[in-house]
């Protein structure tokens, strides 16, 4: 049986760096792990091959005899379609990924013969044995969550690598905390299920041989389980020695790391360069409300200085909207952010997301206002978007507030002194290995020396030229560090600016 499986297209959005491309030579972020992953999960004797919308156009008149379908509630337009046509040619239609709850089995099952509501590490397998038999079921239900040693080495051979800017790789799922507002808990459990150190470093090897040099750690929580984490890094440690750092890493973690002195230390032996964190607010106030009480037990500016000087640069997310938050609160984000000297940021509106405990708590209080999310999950032109009628100011006000906020966080002045600041901070611990200069990066190179020097807009260039001598001068092992977000710098500025002109809220 020949087997398809696709992710569709994205929207231009927050998290595809769409106006980056040009400069990057990338055609999109991140590879489609959870493909190469239902590839390895398919028994032997079927052919099976991955398609990228985000990196090529799909034919509809490809062969196959089966089409799989994943992807998020942003591409969920797209997944129909496709679907939809093929379909229309008699080919079955397998949809599963976050976009399907069990809220929307009714709408998705108008649009694909079988429907997978969770994970799939068993049910991929049972379908396709029931599939081959004839008796195919139009719902599989993962009920409960799957051990990650279940979980086989992804084929990440059917994947473009090289069209991505960076590979990904996934070590757990679930994460202990409770925040009111974020699905994790609730959809993929509070107890941190992780993949055995001798599963992780199988894949991070398969991806070095074919030719990563950067590996992003998809887990919402790296840290869920500090034992398993440090037995990892330990082993991504004498790795990354072993083949003279030729390969880099970041992940997602919380706050309260800054406390964990020995974690931090190896992050950066492990050749660890971004973390992306939750900080959301600098009101404590919002923490209560919302249950995220790990960023009340350390001083967050201090937390995030403590975590840059060990060479990691911080990217966080902020979220305006909050009970506690007034007119005040968007100045209040600004000058926070800019003390912390984090340099990408991403910030959006509140959003109650269906099945979280903050979307029934909106609900039963009768502040909900419909059933779409919008903010950064979304696209571009539903960036000024919140579903939560807000309690000490108008929505008007928060929508006014908010593009205030997002029009000022990558002014050229605004951006360049946080990247600066935080390149200047990590000095603790030298930048592991020597970066290699590949035709790839070179042409990134060029193509960013054109974008910023060869422009007409002079405080774009004086931008650049500021941002490169004063990393020179502070701290010059960072040159590369600094050149990525020089790179990335291209898509927020656009896209914010975009997403922010004068939308409807």
């Amino acid at each position: 049986m020949k087997i398809c499986l696709i992710n569709t297209r994205f929207p231009l959005s927050l998290w595809d760096f769409s106006y980056c491309k040009d400069i990057d030579g990338s055609m999109f972020p991140f590879p489609p792990l959870s493909l190469a992953v239902l590839a390895a999960l398919t028994p032997s004797g079927h052919e099976v091959f991955i398609l990228d919308e985000n990196v090529r156009p799909v034919d509809t008149a490809l062969d196959a005899d089966m089409v799989g379908l994943t992807g998020y509630d942003i591409q969920k337009e797209a997944v129909y379609k496709l679907a939809d046509e093929f379909r229309g040619r008699g080919i079955t239609v397998a949809i599963g990924g976050p976009l399907v709850r069990k809220s929307d089995l009714d709408e998705c099952s108008q649009h694909a013969d079988v429907v997978f509501l969770g994970e799939a590490e068993h049910t991929w397998p049972a379908f396709i044995h029931d599939f081959e038999a004839g008796h195919a079921q139009p719902v599989y239900l993962q009920n409960g969550f799957v051990a990650l040693t279940d979980s086989p080495t992804p084929r990440f051979e059917l994947l473009a690598l090289q069209a991505y800017s960076t590979a990904i790789i996934e070590t757990s799922r679930g994460c202990p905390h409770s925040c009111e507002f974020c699905e994790i808990p609730v959809r993929l459990g509070r107890k941190s299920r992780g993949k055995s150190p001798e599963q992780v470093m199988a894949e991070i090897r398969n991806l070095h041989t074919l030719g990563v040099d950067s590996i992003f750690i998809i887990d919402d929580n790296f840290f869920g389980n500090r034992k398993r984490a440090v037995e990892l890094l330990n082993e991504i440690e004498r790795f990354v020695q072993s083949i003279d750092y030729r390969i880099y890493f970041s992940c997602s973690l919380t706050i309260d790391i800054a406390l964990d002195e020995e974690i931090l230390v190896l992050l950066n032996r492990a050749n660890f360069r971004r973390v992306f964190i939750g900080i959301e607010t600098p009101r404590e106030s919002n923490f209560t409300i919302m249950k995220k009480h790990q960023n009340t037990r350390i001083n967050l500016l201090e937390a995030i200085r403590r975590i840059q000087s060990n060479n990691l640069i911080v990217w966080g997310a902020f979220i305006v909207g909050f009970d506690n938050d007034d007119k005040n609160i968007f100045n209040e984000q600004l000058e926070f952010i800019r003390a912390s000297s984090i340099p990408v940021v991403m910030a959006g509106m509140l959003q109650a997301l269906p099945g979280t405990p903050l979307y029934d708590r909106i609900k039963h209080e009768g502040r909900l206002r419909d059933d779409t999310a919008g903010g950064i999950r979304g696209a571009a032109d539903s960036l000024v978007h919140t579903n939560i009628t807000p309690v000490n100011m108008s929505s008007e006000e928060l929508a006014e507030g908010y593009r205030y906020l997002a029009q000022n966080l990558y002014t050229y002045d605004n951006f360049s002194e946080r990247l600066i600041n935080a390149i200047a901070i990590g000095k603790k611990y030298g930048i592991k290995g020597r970066t290699q200069i590949t035709k790839k990066g070179l042409m990134t190179l060029l193509r960013l020396l054109r974008y910023y020097l060869l422009s007409a807009d002079l405080k774009r260039a004086r931008m650049f030229m500021r941002v490169i001598t004063r990393t020179l001068i502070h701290n010059p092992q960072h040159l590369y560090t600094a050149l990525i977000h020089l790179v990335v710098y291209k898509h927020l500025k656009l896209f914010y600016e975009q997403g922010t002109s004068d939308k409807k809220i």
